[in-house]
């Protein structure tokens, strides 16, 4: 079994993720979580330990450890993968066995959990991160860094911009694009293309307007 490192403590159903892949095919040995908040250092999830912040790469590296990068937001999760990627880092992907991959290409540091589908022709890039019962249609494009919440549906044929946030429940309808880190309300129905750096929510999806100071 290969030596395994979660990147930022949070979000445990990676751990059952891990879990289920292990129960199906023996892959992977936790060894633990590496997080820069030095509060969780020295503590333990889920029954495995915080071994430290980024001072641990060099040692795990020389393990022949495998990173899981589990940081929350596109923005950070580019910073960090870019950050293990400088260092040399070995990069997981972790892709629950049922889930039906052929006639898929998918890049490095990707996390697809239970309940997903995947249809045939999609592409889904680097570093992306998929929740519970995500459902994927036919030739959707998911570039680097896009999160999908929990039971969000895409259509067919859709587009996903690098680092762009699907909500909970949200479903973009087939053909539409989702601009690079435009965020989709949860619970909202996209009809429309929605332009990078907005965001919309609502039935249908309407563009929030901008806070200000």
């Amino acid at each position: 079994m290969k030596p395994l490192v979660i990147y930022g403590a949070a979000f445990f159903d990676v751990i059952k993720l891990i879990d289920a892949i292990n129960r199906h095919t023996p892959t992977w040995q936790l060894l633990g979580f590496v997080d820069d908040a030095q509060e969780v250092q020295g503590k333990s999830f889920m029954g495995y330990p915080v071994l430290g912040g980024q001072e641990c790469i060099p040692a795990l590296n020389m393990q022949e450890a495998h990173f899981v990068n589990n940081v929350h937001g596109p923005k950070n999760k580019k910073i960090v993968a870019n950050m293990l990627l400088d260092r040399g880092c070995r990069i997981a992907t972790l892709i629950h066995p049922q889930i039906d991959m052929n006639y898929v290409t998918t890049g490095i540091g990707c996390i697809l959990p239970d309940g997903c589908i995947v249809g045939s022709g999609t592409k889904i890039g680097n570093f992306v991160t998929l929740r519970l019962r995500v459902l994927l249609s036919h030739d959707v494009t998911v570039e680097d860094y896009v999160f999908v919440g929990p039971g969000a549906v895409i259509g067919g044929e859709t587009k996903l911009k690098e680092g762009a946030f699907i909500g909970a429940g949200a479903t973009v309808m087939l053909y539409r694009e989702i601009g690079e880190r435009a965020v989709v309300g949860a619970g909202s129905v996209v009809t429309k293309d929605v332009p990078p750096n907005v965001t919309v929510a609502g039935v249908p999806a309407r563009q929030l307007p901008e806070k200000r100071g």
